[in-house]
């Protein structure tokens, strides 16, 4: 202090304006060189929360489902970030789970480490929790190498420098002659930096009034903003370009998940149907097979030919029925069932199904209580296709329900009629509810499962349900507790408005205890490719009286009828050669003195509606699918046989 109080004023005056100038450019380039410089750090750090947070959803389907692979893909994305040295993956164990290495010299910790973000650490590290449903499943470990920010520093103190030296021999020039024009624009300059400082707006800049030295340092300012600023929109486009990656990545993600997980539900809907569909194929024809050979094969006591017999029209029976409800199903899906509406009782329809279950609940002692409410219940409704459903899930309840249990069925007017059937049996899981109506689909469908079947029979009944404009549910408090199905339908009519059916011709329910004369004089020719079913046709037909006449093939038919024309004619679709639908043709061709009118009737397997009324257009007056019941063929051939000629009946 005491050689500047010696120096002459003049130089005083320029010491202090310049000392002055570059001191207060000082303290502003290094105040806002620190800020900008921890400014860039801070927004680095926020740049990888941002982006860890980014990553660690979409890594979390791949942690969930264990797939590593898909993992570290998702983690490799960081390699568009060339500062990132490794990003490591955990469980919620904190075991590693899947990493991420720009180089080899890296390693990720076994454990996840902490946060070491303090002070001026040459590295930056960020610890994101992975989430599913808002519960943490995993850690996610990102770290970064921050030489960028030293460089930055570096750069910026170099820079700085630069500009206060110049700014010094700038003041001692411009602060001996005006020295007013220097602090001005200085004055401005920290103005400036204090505006950008509190704003954080980049795009403003300092007034260049100048082109000295004071002149660069604000252009060189300036041109610093600039650069900070292209800097902060580089980083800006970077991460919506690794948003947009990141989304991309987890929307193909979570659709890959999604597809790979209903191809294994599907699989595995396949695997258990196709295994349940042999196992209950085969268990009835296992039966009819065994039974057949020991009757051909050994000689069988009365008794137990006739446990026999049973047990083959039993089988027999179940294995059509498994067909048959395979084509319902099949009908349902095409759009091609159509119901045969008309007024109807559903108590007595309702009745009627109690009753065919009846001798099932008696032989596991399971009490069948039956209460139907008023009667009648009159409703518009195909009576079959409602019987269907009654009779199905009154058979599930009593397949379900253990011995010595309790069966239920109510019906009650509300809003229209609400049925319901409740078991005491095991109950249904609540888990599978929603899905007891889906087809195949079966609470256990494991080949140790207790009870047998396609998984159909709900699938159909909430099908028909629904044709008819109603509704049904399954319900059931739990494991044991039983389990209850309510059907409800909306229309109700008054009885007054319905006609009385006309009354049916009933035929005996066996043929093996019909009356013998019961087609006496009715001559009836039988055409079908397979012996078997000629001899069964031959055998019910002539049991009750008829003359059979049979035939191979459709020209041996039309030669049987050429040769003495018969009262009626069964002929088979599918044979060699020609079909039925050839033979039908030739034979309506014929004059009626040869036969031309003859009625016909077309039994065969092909038993789709369309299979029907093709058969109806071709000539034939009815069609039968097979398998066929005796006492339906009959009562057929001895309607048309009366028709026809009516000293038969």
């Amino acid at each position: 202090m005491s050689r500047f109080r010696d120096l002459p004023i003049r130089r005083k005056l320029l010491l202090m304006t310049a000392l002055s100038s570059v001191t207060a450019l000082l303290l502003a380039s290094g105040g806002f060189l620190l800020w900008d410089v921890e400014r860039f750090r801070t927004t680095i750090e926020e740049d990888m929360q941002a982006q860890a947070r980014l990553l660690s959803q979409g890594v979390s389907s791949a942690l969930t489902f264990g797939d590593d692979r898909a993992a570290a893909e998702d983690l490799a994305v960081l390699r568009i970030r060339p500062r990132v040295a490794m990003s490591c993956l955990y469980h919620s164990s904190g075991l590693l789970f899947a990493s991420y290495h720009r180089d080899g010299d890296s390693e990720c910790p076994l454990r996840p480490p902490l946060p070491s973000n303090f002070g001026w650490n040459p590295v930056i590290t960020v610890l994101e929790p992975v989430l599913v449903n808002d519960q943490a499943v995993g850690t996610l470990f990102i770290e970064r190498d921050a030489t960028d920010v030293y460089d930055r520093l570096r750069v910026g103190a170099l820079t700085a420098s630069v500009v206060l030296f110049l700014a010094f021999l700038a003041s001692f020039v411009i602060a001996a002659r005006m020295q007013h024009l220097i602090a001005s624009p200085l004055l401005d300059l920290a103005g400036t930096a204090r505006t950008i400082s509190s704003s954080q707006d980049y795009t403003i800049r300092a007034a260049q009034r100048s082109e000295d030295e004071v002149g660069v340092v604000v252009r060189a300012f300036n041109d610093m903003l600039a650069h900070i600023a292209s800097r902060d929109r580089d980083l800006s486009r970077a991460n919506e370009d690794l948003g947009r990656e990141v989304s991309l990545r987890r929307a193909v993600e979570a659709e890959r998940t999604a597809a790979l997980a209903r191809e294994r539900d599907a699989n595995r809907l396949k695997d258990e149907f196709l295994a349940t569909l042999s196992h209950e194929l085969r268990t009835p024809l296992n039966a009819v097979l065994g039974w057949t050979q020991v009757l051909r094969t050994a000689r069988v006591e009365p008794d137990k030919q006739e446990r026999a017999l049973e047990s083959i029209e039993r089988n027999a029976r179940a294995q059509a029925r498994l067909i048959e409800d395979l084509l319902e199903v099949s009908r349902i899906a095409s759009g091609k069932l159509r119901l045969q509406v008309r007024p109807i009782d559903l108590a007595s329809v309702v009745e009627a199904a109690a009753e065919i279950v009846q001798p099932a609940a008696a032989a596991k002692r399971i009490r069948l209580h039956v209460d139907l409410g008023q009667r009648p219940a009159m409703t518009s409704a195909d009576p079959d296709r409602l019987q269907q459903v009654v009779w199905n899930l009154l058979s599930n309840a009593v397949k379900f329900t253990p011995q010595d249990g309790e069966v239920r069925v109510e019906l009650r007017r509300r809003a229209g009629y609400l049925l319901t059937v409740q078991d005491s049996g095991p109950g249904i899981d609540p888990r599978f509810i929603p899905h007891v109506f889906e087809p195949f689909r079966q609470a256990d469908g494991t080949a140790s499962r207790e009870h047998g079947g396609l998984g159909l029979g709900l699938a159909i009944a909430k099908q028909l349900v629904e044709l008819h404009g109603g509704t049904i549910q399954a319900r059931s408090p739990g494991g044991g507790q039983g389990a209850a199905f309510d059907i409800h339908l909306p229309s109700v009519i008054a009885a007054a408005d319905v006609p009385a059916a006309p009354s049916q011709p009933t035929v005996a329910a066996s043929v093996l205890g019909l009356d013998r004369t019961l087609l006496r004089d009715v001559h009836v020719v039988v055409v079908d490719d397979e012996e078997d079913a000629r001899i069964l046709l031959e055998t019910a037909l002539s049991e009750c009286g008829a003359t059979v006449t049979t035939a191979a093939t459709a020209s041996e038919g039309l030669a049987a009828v050429s040769r003495r024309p018969p009262d009626v004619v069964i002929s088979d679709i599918g044979m060699p050669q020609a079909d039925g639908f050839s033979l039908i043709r030739q034979l309506r061709a014929m004059a009626p003195a040869h036969g031309g009118d003859i009625p016909a009737i077309a039994l065969t397997a092909y038993a789709s509606p369309e299979d029907r009324l093709a058969a109806l257009e071709a000539g034939y007056q009815h069609h039968v699918a097979k398998p066929f019941e005796a006492t339906e063929i009959v009562r057929l051939v001895r309607s048309l046989a009366s028709e026809a000629h009516p000293h038969h009946a």
